[in-house]
């Protein structure tokens, strides 16, 4: 493990992202993710979703490597068939493995939430691991229960999301998440 005395961490908006720095991200999503390399090779969006700001930590040497990274994406949802949400997602969560544990997600975390408190979003939603659903506690995601998601599947169909992906969203401007089914108007992130 490495150890981090001072770190650079930047958001930048999507159109502010260089040929460079998205080279950079996408070296270590590959290596963060390699049973999905062949995707992250050639572009850094999940199912082609682009996020509309990305929050980046190079390393503050003179390489100036991305070392982590959380992508912001923005959708319009709907819960229970009408009731539609305004949400900001995160997408592709990666701190290289030689930097993990030094709080670097909390760090990063925290400059997501003073983003998007100001975005206009009903709340937050993202998708994780049950092994993850911990960690994001932490931060106040919150798990929601007793709801079918569904997302456009590879094929192009509107299906439920595997049973073992956790969905957890994050209060803004809504406290406690509504109750009912969810359709993501769109690809998971």
């Amino acid at each position: 493990m490495l150890t981090l005395f001072m770190m650079n961490i930047r958001c930048y908006k999507e159109k502010e992202i260089t040929e460079e720095l998205d080279l950079k991200i996408r070296e270590g999503q590959c290596r963060s993710f390699p049973q999905y390399a062949d995707t992250f090779k050639n572009s850094r969006y999940w199912h082609g979703i682009l996020p509309v700001s990305s929050v980046v930590v190079f390393s503050d040497d003179e390489s100036s490597s991305v070392i982590a990274h959380i992508g912001i994406i923005q959708r319009e949802i709907i819960v229970a068939g009408n009731d539609r949400l305004s949400v900001f997602g995160i997408q592709n969560v990666f701190i290289l493995p030689e930097y993990r544990g030094q709080g670097l997600l909390d760090k990063m975390m925290r400059e997501i939430i003073r983003i998007v408190e100001s975005g206009g979003y009903d709340c937050g939603l993202l998708f994780c691991v049950p092994e993850l659903e911990k960690v994001y506690s932490r931060f106040s995601w919150k798990k929601i229960f007793n709801a079918s998601i569904s997302a456009v599947d590879d094929e192009g169909l509107v299906s439920p999301i595997s049973a073992a992906t956790i969905g957890m969203f994050y209060p803004l401007r809504i406290r406690e998440f509504p109750e009912g089914d969810i359709n993501l108007q769109g690809y998971d992130w």
